[in-house]
């Protein structure tokens, strides 16, 4: 028998060793899998927690008896439903959530504030304080706001950052609006926006507490704020039979606003964008709407008149609104009663000729839908095809007789043949920019005499004074060349009123100095130095305004200097900063009116420079009243 050996220590080791490495193995793996698990389970907890919270901030979308909402609209009409599915009405209000917010929500903005996302819930972090879901947004096209819940009132308030997307940038919510730097930026959804930016909204407003109770019959801009309450219109078409017998007839129990008259369409659009003022608006805080679209107007609201329109009468309702607020007027009219903010256009559509004389004589008169479609037209701006041109007034009228030099005096072809450009001029003030007036008028170099409003032959003409205009405006209408006017000056109406104009006046034309038809006709080179006199102006819009002006226009010589966000002690080096290499880039720009003849009217001194003196004492003379473009 061989004789027993004892084993190499390698194969005591070996046994042990693997058992030792599959034992740590297999905890590893364990306590990463408990990990993983651990962690999803915080992340759905998170979700679970921010849904829940979001679900408790959101306005109720309580069942209303009249309504049905707009999915119910799908089944019977379904091309109408996509053609407004895919519109930014109905992205005007939406719960947050990954698909919806269009800001990377992440980093850090002024004030150490942290954007983050947990789970899929956009949260908001301050120092020593519990973090806030973002729970609803507003807005798609131009820029999007984000809503905080306000435990302690329900009521859900602004984030003080909105999200430009024409700039890709974050911007504080004090410089999106015409309004001075001091001025309370703080929103609250409940008290203004849920009257337009839902259906049917009702603030549930308890003037005691501050609290409300706010509930909606669905977020956003959809079928039933036009076409009002449906549910009995789907009820009964969910019968086959009368379904059928009801193909290609009118609807009686839903409003068509194509098929109402012409003022009474555009009423529908006044719902919400009109100047207004309700009848009883403590029981509309309270309770929510008692009307419905197709009902007239006059029956629960007051459009509101300019006294300077209605003989120098003020309505008692109007006196009231100007006892609470004595800027009511200013910050939405011209001293003149003409609109000067966006989404206010039916008071200046129906002030038109095209819309009021034709009613008042039976014959075609104008309306929203004129030019305006919310089913098939550009999301962009909700125009049917063409109506961003000539075929606009061309509906009424004929080509034949206006579209010819004898009437536009300008060359057919070119940019100052545009009825649009003279009628509708871009004199209302929006969204940080120059929106098309839509009160179809006559260029009148007296209006802008009255209330310093830009004159359409002007906005075009940059490089020339308002006396030139009023000068070649009477000789197209065969007048007498009048004598000069006591505010006329020698310089460009454009200069003028970027440095002496009030804030409404410097913020239009901030925008046109950059306006591409206006650079065809007046050249470049001589706007940028003006416009970095309005990079220190106090309202923070206008300085958001000029330095996109001044993006478009010297746009290398910008490029190294963030905007950032506006208004802020960080930008004070990048205004530095743009001023001069915007000053670098101008004296070497081609062009550069050394010689140019324009020189003094472009408040040049006879070396090409920037007339120090003379800008001063525009600057000196600027109309500092205080404004706050209700838009």
């Amino acid at each position: 028998m061989a004789p027993l050996r004892a084993p190499a220590p390698a194969a005591i080791v070996e046994p042990f060793v693997l058992r030792a490495v599959r034992l740590v193995l297999c905890s590893a793996l364990a306590i990463s899998a408990g990990a993983a698990a651990w962690a999803r389970q915080l992340r759905i907890d998170a979700a679970s927690t921010w849904a829940r919270a979001r679900a408790t901030a959101l306005p109720e979308r309580r069942e209303r008896s009249r309504y049905a909402g707009s999915e119910s609209c799908r089944a019977c009409h379904g091309a109408a439903w996509h053609s407004w599915h895919g519109s930014h009405h109905r992205t005007m209000t939406q719960a947050a959530a990954p698909d919806t917010v269009v800001a990377p929500w992440a980093g850090e903005l002024p004030g150490d504030v942290q954007l983050r996302w947990d789970g899929d819930a956009p949260v908001v972090v301050r120092p020593d304080a519990a973090p806030e879901p973002v729970v609803m947004l507003t807005g798609s096209h131009h820029m999007q706001l984000f809503w905080l819940h306000d435990r302690g009132s329900d009521t859900l308030r602004a984030f003080e950052y909105a999200w430009s997307i024409d700039d890709a940038a974050f911007v504080p919510n004090a410089a999106t609006l015409l309004q001075p730097a001091d001025a309370d930026a703080v929103y609250t959804w409940n008290r203004v926006c849920i009257r337009c930016h839902a259906v049917a909204g009702a603030p549930g407003w308890h003037a005691g507490t501050g609290r409300v109770d706010s509930s909606v019959a669905e977020l956003g801009i959809a079928c039933e704020s036009c076409h009002g309450p449906a549910r009995a219109h789907v009820e009964r078409h969910r019968d086959p039979v009368r379904r059928w017998l009801a193909h290609g007839a009118r609807p009686d129990d839903v409003v068509q606003p194509a098929a109402l008259g012409a003022t009474a369409a555009t009423e529908v659009c006044a719902q919400c964008h009109a100047i207004s003022i309700d009848r009883d608006e403590a029981g509309w805080l309270r309770h929510g709407p008692d009307h419905a679209p197709g009902d007239p107007l006059a029956s629960w609201t007051e459009l509101v008149r300019h006294p300077a329109r209605g003989g120098g009468e003020t309505s008692s309702a109007l006196a009231a609104a100007l006892a609470d607020d004595p800027g009511f007027l200013d910050d939405r009219f011209w001293s003149d009663g003409m609109v000067r903010v966006t989404g206010r256009e039916a008071n200046a559509l129906l002030a038109s000729p095209c819309a009021a004389a034709g009613d008042a004589a039976g014959e075609r008169a104008i309306s929203c839908l004129s030019c305006h479609t919310l089913h098939g037209g550009s999301p962009d701006d909700q125009l049917r095809a063409g109506m961003d041109g000539d075929d606009a007034c061309t509906q009424c009228h004929a080509a034949s007789s206006y579209a010819r030099r004898e009437h536009t005096h300008h060359d057919p072809a070119g940019s100052g043949a545009r009825c649009l450009d003279c009628h509708m001029p871009r004199t209302t003030w929006g969204l940080l920019g120059a929106i098309r007036s839509h009160e179809i008028d006559v260029p009148d170099a007296a209006h802008t005499d009255a209330t310093g409003r830009p004159l359409a032959c002007n906005l075009c003409h940059l490089d020339r004074t308002l006396a030139w205009a009023r000068s070649e405006l009477a000789r197209w209408r065969g007048r007498e060349v009048p004598t000069p006017h006591t505010g006329d000056t020698p310089i460009a109406a454009s200069l003028e009123g970027l440095l002496a104009g009030d804030a409404g006046v410097r913020g239009l034309w901030a925008w046109h100095l950059a306006w591409p038809p206006a650079i065809a006709v007046a050249g470049d080179g001589w706007q940028r130095e003006p416009l970095v006199e309005l990079l220190a102006d106090p309202y923070p819009a206008l300085r958001w305004v000029a330095w996109r002006s001044l993006v478009r226009l010297a746009g290398d010589a910008m490029s190294s200097v963030a905007p950032g966000t506006l208004p802020g002690p960080a930008h004070a080096a990048r205004i530095t900063a743009a001023s001069g290499s915007v000053h670098d880039q101008f004296r070497a720009a081609p062009g550069s009116p050394v010689a140019d003849p324009r020189g003094p009217t472009l408040l040049r001194s006879p070396s090409g420079a920037l007339d120090r003196t003379r800008v001063d004492a525009l600057l000196d003379r600027r109309d500092a009243r205080t404004l706050r473009l209700a838009e």
